[in-house]
């Protein structure tokens, strides 16, 4: 693939206190790319996903999304803080898709999806219910419009989630383990919502642990360990023939 990269993170450090959970992570996606990221638990999976989003600031390294850098600007030739306002405007071109759903309780299918648009986006209310109605079905969902939260199953509330961040037309989606609090019965309509978006060529950068999901849609798998990206491939040079030894013993245990 060619063309400027979606996302651009050069030798990203993260601290919390003295743990470095990152210790200079760098990985280019490309438009229309999914990229899944695997490894063990504390490998900083995660924590790098939250910094694209800026919900965790950095200690180190830049991360650029769409050409712009995010969360901080350069001054004098270093890079200071950017504003709230600014952030806010930077993060509209991200989605994100939580292990926990993250939805608002009081509000029903349809008003969670809109509820951005609508204040963000500043879509008249007639458009953002039209778009909203739209996402829902996308997601096989049409019939719960008028449903809150607690009374759909996790699958059910993890694919009112993606509709959400989708109703914000983002240019990249993040996914942090999106399936990890689901029962098994639900994960597989979470994860056929995310090949559907994978088919229709939306950069994707999926935390996961669904060793058959990433073989499926990935186009490039990243395997994370001790806060180091150590191996990067097709999914068939993973699942086949891994270089790394931490690699071949992570996949042992749970292939």
């Amino acid at each position: 693939m060619t063309g400027s990269p979606i996302v651009s993170a050069e030798g990203v450090v993260k601290r919390f206190g003295l743990l470095e959970v990152l210790k200079g992570v760098s990985l280019d996606v490309q438009p229309g790319e999914t990229v899944c990221i695997i490894g063990p638990s504390g490998s900083g999976k995660t924590t790098f996903i939250r910094c694209i989003n800026h919900l965790e600031k950095i200690d180190g390294g830049r991360i650029e999304v769409n050409g712009h850098l995010i969360g901080y600007r350069e001054k004098n030739g270093k890079l200071v803080e950017d504003s709230e306002v600014n952030i806010a405007r930077q993060r509209v071109e991200i989605g994100m898709v939580f292990q926990r759903f993250n939805l608002f309780p009081h509000m029903t299918a349809l008003e969670n999806v809109i509820e951005a648009p609508l204040r963000v986006r500043k879509l008249s209310k007639e458009l953002a219910v039209k778009e909203g109605e739209a996402l829902l079905d996308r997601v096989g969902l049409a019939d719960k419009r008028d449903v809150y939260p607690g009374k759909l199953s996790g699958g059910q509330q993890q694919r009112v989630a993606i509709a959400r961040a989708l109703a914000m037309k983002p240019a990249l989606m993040l996914f942090d383990e999106p399936t990890s609090a689901l029962d098994p019965e639900t994960i597989g309509e979470v994860l056929e919502v995310m090949k559907e978006l994978v088919a229709v060529g939306m950069t994707m950068i999926v935390v996961t642990h669904e060793m058959g999901f990433a073989r499926e849609a990935a186009d490039r798998v990243v395997m994370m360990d001790e806060g180091l990206v150590i191996e990067e491939g097709t999914p068939e040079h993973f699942f086949t023939r891994p270089d790394h030894e931490r690699t071949q013993q992570f996949l042992s245990k749970i292939l």
